[in-house]
């Protein structure tokens, strides 16, 4: 979120002119702004580390060797036992952009948000989305 909030506030700063460092306030400013528009949805990925690694990966585009491109997420919490072998991992999803999710024990499956819900696609659907 804060790497988002960072991102947005250069690209916003380098279309300002004068100081850097006003720039730079204005920018953050309206960066935030954005961010708390856009209403996120977190989801909660099952954790158990003998089933294989939990993951989100943001689905944005096709790849001749993998079939889709993808840029991983980073977890915004971990909700783990003590022994670290149960538990959830959260993720946040943004509404519009289709995702592949990794859940051990129970495979990948691809997922975006509609009207506010979690939605499942097919691969199909997925490849008609991003084409």
């Amino acid at each position: 979120m804060k790497r988002n909030v960072m991102k947005r506030a250069h690209q916003i700063a380098k279309t300002l002119e004068g100081d850097f460092r006003a720039r730079m306030s204005l920018a953050l400013r309206q960066a935030w702004r954005e961010e708390k528009r856009v209403e996120k949805k977190v989801i909660k990925v099952n954790h158990q580390p003998s089933g294989g690694k939990e993951w989100v990966a943001e689905i944005v585009g096709r790849d001749p060797k993998y079939k889709f491109k993808r840029e991983f997420l980073l977890p915004v919490s971990r909700d783990w036992s003590s022994s670290g072998k149960t538990g959830f991992t959260s993720f946040e999803l943004e509404p519009g952009k289709v995702y592949e999710v990794n859940e051990p024990w129970k495979g990948r499956r691809f997922v975006e948000i509609q009207n506010g819900e979690l939605k499942t696609l097919n691969t199909e659907e997925v490849l008609s989305k991003i084409a």
